[in-house]
């Protein structure tokens, strides 16, 4: 595992497999392995596949102050720029990464060729912070805490194909709420890049999920609506698409990032 020393921060990536650089920014949660590592290997065929762990993740190391989008943005570039590679890379990013890499993409527009925010927004709103509250109000119960998470980010379809709630309480103690995931929460409701998002440059491909009860599929609307140069895809799935369809998610990614 690298390292990546930015501001306070020291923050972590992996590199896997060879060929056009492929960056990939997690959400509130663990980290980068926690939210793509059951996808690294299929990208990793086609590219060179560097996943971050940014701060508020269990790799990354930091001075424990609140986190902001244009601090997890600079990680991001510093990662980047940490390759050493001449051409500009291809970005990914998961719900509050979608937000974080669509701000990368506009601060650092010479990084990026393509952009790809899944289950991202532009600005959080009164549902998201009542939510959020919501779920942070459960920080002293492990359990409640991650019952609403989950509650939240998978479809009533994939909860109800598990074999039991034992499953859905196994996929709710990875998002146990450590300080990090706090902090990460807390971010999520303090999201707002409307002053900089059009000045995103990138080819992008917006990906929102129906039904999402977590990041509700309007806000990745209005996040392609903001991004000139974007399109937009709808995924049947709930907000955690990386899990509910992860084949059919690294099937458009590689159909975006591969075309001519």
């Amino acid at each position: 595992m690298n390292t990546v020393s930015v501001g306070n921060a020291r923050v972590k990536y992996t590199v896997t497999g060879s060929g056009p650089v492929l960056v990939l920014a997690h959400g509130v949660g663990k980290g980068g392995q926690s939210t793509f590592g059951h996808i690294v290997e299929d990208f990793a065929k086609r590219n060179t596949v560097v996943v971050c762990d940014l701060s508020g993740s269990e790799a990354a190391e930091d001075d424990g102050e609140a986190l902001t989008i244009e601090g997890q943005a600079a990680e991001v570039s510093a990662i980047i720029a940490d390759l050493g590679v001449s051409e500009p890379v291809d970005l990914v990013g998961f719900s509050l990464g979608g937000a974080v890499v669509a701000a990368t993409a506009a601060l650092h527009p010479e990084q990026i060729r393509r952009l790809v925010p899944i289950g991202g927004l532009v600005t959080a709103d009164a549902y998201m912070k009542n939510l959020i509250g919501l779920t942070l109000s459960q920080s002293h119960d492990p359990v409640a805490f991650g019952r609403v998470l989950t509650t939240t980010a998978f479809s009533p379809r994939y909860i109800n194909s598990l074999p039991s709630l034992d499953e859905v309480d196994k996929m709710g103690a990875e998002l146990s709420p450590s300080k990090g995931r706090i902090r990460q929460l807390e971010l999520l409701i303090q999201v707002d890049i409307r002053d900089i998002v059009g000045n995103v440059r990138a080819q992008t491909m917006v990906v929102g999920c129906n039904p999402d009860a977590a990041v509700p599929t309007h806000h990745s609307v209005d996040l392609h609506n903001s991004i000139a140069s974007s399109t937009y895809v709808e995924m049947d799935s709930g907000h955690m698409v990386l899990f509910e369809k992860p084949a059919e998610m690294v099937e458009l990614i590689n159909s975006f990032i591969h075309k001519p």
